[in-house]
């Protein structure tokens, strides 16, 4: 069980590995949200936290995976979802 509470929105930087999470918002200023959008990162798709080591994510949207750094992580908005 995550950390996160559900009914609160969070950081991705903040979320455990292992959890699945719904993207609440993306943050930043226009060229990230669009590298975001462009990669598959919308608000309301899910997103998994695969794997967090140092200051690296892999998650996985939409049976895609990406690595991405913490500056990115902190721009992604996420709620848990059970």
């Amino acid at each position: 069980m995550t950390n996160l509470p559900h009914h609160t929105h969070h950081l991705l930087s903040d979320g455990q590995a292992g959890e699945t999470y719904q993207i609440t918002a993306l943050n930043g200023d226009l060229p990230c949200k669009l590298h975001l959008v462009n990669l598959g990162f919308h608000t309301d798709s899910y997103i998994k936290l695969i794997l967090k080591r140092h200051q690296q994510w892999v998650v996985s949207v939409d049976g895609s995976r990406f690595a991405i750094g913490q500056d990115i992580a902190q721009q992604i908005e996420v709620k848990a979802v059970k």
